[in-house]
């Protein structure tokens, strides 16, 4: 029994750390330093069989708890349930669920159903963005 375990546990690992399943899942992660506060952001994107984007997850960790709970305060203006929006805090960790429904600035497209390839464009264009 334990072998049984032990093969579907690595099994399941190898599934998780290659990605099989999820080729059309995009991770971004930036990490930056504004005002004397550091933070790292992971931004976990999905994509639809037509690459068009289907729903975003971010997660920021801060340098500090304090730091976080200001932060989370903010964040939490942006909460919608009606559009799928949650805002979770945990310690020094911000997690955004339902990011791509976040309201964007006028001039801004919408994340939602954007292609994948204007996807990367734009994270190309910021600063510190890396994506994988």
């Amino acid at each position: 029994m334990k072998k049984y375990f032990l093969v579907v546990l690595c099994a399941v690992v190898l599934f998780v750390v290659t990605g099989c399943g999820n080729k059309n899942q995009v991770v971004c992660e930036e990490t930056a330093t504004e005002g004397g506060v550091s933070m790292k952001a992971e931004i976990i994107v999905d994509f639809d069989d037509n690459d068009k984007l289907t729903d975003a997850t971010a997660v920021y960790n801060l340098d500090s708890e304090e730091t976080a709970n200001q932060y989370c305060a903010f964040m939490k203006l942006a909460e919608d349930a009606d559009k799928g929006v949650k805002v979770e805090c945990s310690g020094k960790k911000i997690t955004i669920k339902g990011f791509a429904n976040v309201d964007q600035d006028e001039d801004e497209e919408p994340m939602i159903g954007m292609s994948k390839e204007d996807f990367m464009k734009k994270m190309a264009e910021e600063e510190n963005v890396t994506c994988k």
